[in-house]
């Protein structure tokens, strides 16, 4: 929401509301309205557009459904709607599947709407409210580690696949080795950079002692204060 001029800790807080309501809450239609909430946060946030934001939770969807086909198999409360043997499915088990899906695809909107936040704005939101700087460098650096170790990892089957080296046809021993090696390179890559940036941050006065000054200051402005509002009636709204 790059055009409501929102303050970046407006941002971490939509965020941070959305993503403990989907725990705080159990009932299905609730849960169904903060994902679209999510989602709609998401794809503006994110500038991807709806196409995009679909496309991107649909990568997340094995983990989700891995996570709802262990409740449907293992939770059996309620009435009994399938059996085979010692597989059952459960009204309560078909319901534990859909609030851990709904709440994981919530979560990870969140988590990918957050990680468009940059250090500077890190900086701002915990600035606000008198945090201590090491906080926004731990958080902005954070969430940076998945989507570097993801790009990585793309970069290498990219490198292979120009080299006419498929993984997915590769038999299950070499095609290990090769996600491995592909996992060992991208994480030292990894830990390579965190160590330029840590002297990067040295010779810029990171936690040197005295007075902080910004050279780009953003302040609070009307539109978080009616955003504050908007999420403390939500959240009266969803936990009634």
């Amino acid at each position: 929401m790059p055009n409501l001029r929102l303050h970046p800790l407006s941002h971490i807080l939509i965020c941070l509301v959305l993503s403990s309501l989907v725990f705080a809450c159990g009932s299905l239609p609730r849960l169904f309205f903060i994902l679209g909430l999510s989602i709609l946060y998401s794809s503006v946030r994110m500038g991807y557009g709806w196409i995009k934001t679909f496309k991107s939770l649909w990568r997340s969807l094995p983990f989700v459904m891995s996570l709802a086909v262990l409740q449907l198999i293992f939770r059996g409360e309620g009435e009994v709607l399938w059996r085979m043997g010692f597989m059952r499915i459960s009204s309560g088990g078909l319901y534990w599947a859909a609030v851990i899906s709904l709440r994981l695809m919530a979560v990870v909107l969140c988590a990918k709407a957050i990680s468009r936040n940059s250090f500077r704005d890190f900086q701002s939101a915990f600035a606000a409210i008198r945090l201590p700087e090491e906080f926004s460098f731990m958080l902005s650096y954070g969430v940076q580690l998945i989507p570097s170790f993801s790009a990585k990892l793309k970069g290498f089957m990219q490198s292979l696949r120009i080299r006419g080296i498929e993984p997915a046809k590769l038999p299950w021993k070499q095609r290990l080795s090769v996600y491995k090696l592909m996992a060992v390179s991208a994480l030292a890559g990894i830990i390579n950079g965190s160590t330029s940036a840590a002297i990067a941050l040295e010779l810029r006065g990171f936690r040197s002692k005295g007075k902080r000054s910004f050279l780009h200051k953003q302040s609070v402005g009307f539109a978080d204060a009616l955003l504050l509002a908007a999420l403390i009636l939500f959240i009266v709204f969803c936990l009634l």
